[in-house]
């Protein structure tokens, strides 16, 4: 495709996106049509990407290309690209989201407010019952732990990794957090052989350009065209969910794990850490012992409330520890 047809795509798929790749393309766009240079770099500079110096500066060479002003990614590796881990999220968010609405149905007094899409933060939906709110971080355990059995004493199947800075900072902003976790080892693999075809042309070239480029504002574009895909194509992609299932823990019991079982978190419990597990320090969860199922939560609040979670999350015992004076 010529750049022309790029960027009518860009423009077309992500209309409302302050990106840098957007907002060149209607920039380049306009320039092609015969549009008032000073318009055009007045629009540029709104955009907020550019000083109006700038703009002006890289009209002349803007009016033959606008791809090359867009940023490359540094890195495409999946750690450095989020694009592609993000569908499997908002896949499990959507899954989520049904049931939520189903225990609205069972118990009218619960609401919740949706928000993913004020800021990148912690929480992702707010359960919420008169003064009563209950935040939730909706999460899908795509990969394997396969050396959970040497490393924490876990079988990889019965493995669930909490990073443990996220948890942290739960405790410190949002201290009743719980922790939505679909375990779908088999969804980013399927996402990776059968997303693209659902496109259509525009959309493919869209993702395409996204995965290799950056810049400015570009987490808005790739949320925007993230949740946007889901929904257009969400009665093929709830298909390829292989698990019905939600765990739940909280981000209280993450870190009494953590304190009590210091070996579940290699990089402080584990000796040459880096020869096993060279990612992130993760408390690792026992799937079967330590979190509660989706569906007995919902029954609980369906029966007593939503205050019985939030008396549940903040469950206190007395207990002698050390004290050392030195």
């Amino acid at each position: 495709m010529n750049e022309a047809d790029v960027a009518n795509a860009l423009i077309t798929v992500l209309p409302n996106s302050r990106w840098i790749g957007v907002s060149l393309s209607r920039a380049f766009l306009a320039l092609q049509q015969g549009a008032d240079y000073d318009d055009v770099a007045r629009s540029l500079y709104q955009g907020g990407s550019f000083t109006l110096a700038k703009a002006k500066e890289i009209l002349p060479e803007l009016k033959s290309s606008f791809i090359k002003f867009v940023p490359q990614r540094g890195k495409l590796g999946s750690a450095e690209n989020p694009i592609t881990k993000l569908f499997p999220a908002a896949i499990t968010e959507q899954r989520f989201l049904t049931e939520i609405d189903n225990l609205r149905t069972s118990k009218p007094s619960v609401d919740y407010q949706d928000e993913r899409f004020v800021g990148h933060s912690l929480v992702d939906f707010v359960l919420k019952e008169g003064d009563i709110q209950v935040p939730v971080n909706v999460k899908n355990a795509g990969t394997r732990f396969e050396s959970a059995k040497q490393l924490v004493g876990l079988e990889p199947d019965d493995c669930i990794p909490i990073p443990v800075y996220k948890a942290y900072d739960a405790l410190d902003k949002e201290p009743n957090l719980l922790y939505i976790i679909s375990v779908d080892y088999g969804l980013i693999n399927t996402i990776s052989q059968r997303l693209v075809p659902l496109f259509n042309q525009q959309e493919q070239t869209t993702w395409k350009i996204l995965n290799t480029h950056a810049g400015t504002r570009i987490r808005d574009a790739e949320d925007f065209f993230i949740y946007n895909m889901t929904l257009k194509y969400w009665a093929q992609l709830q298909n390829y969910v292989t698990t019905s299932i939600f765990h739940v823990i909280s981000a209280r019991k993450c870190i009494r794990i953590l304190q009590n079982q210091p070996k579940r978190t290699p990089g402080i419990g584990l000796r040459a850490w880096g020869t096993g597990a060279n990612a992130e320090v993760n408390v690792h969860v026992c799937v079967s012992r330590e979190t509660k199922g989706w569906n007995e939560i919902a029954q609980r609040i369906s029966s007593q409330g939503l205050s019985d979670i939030l008396n549940a999350i903040n469950r206190k015992s007395t207990e002698v520890v050390y004290d050392p004076e030195i």
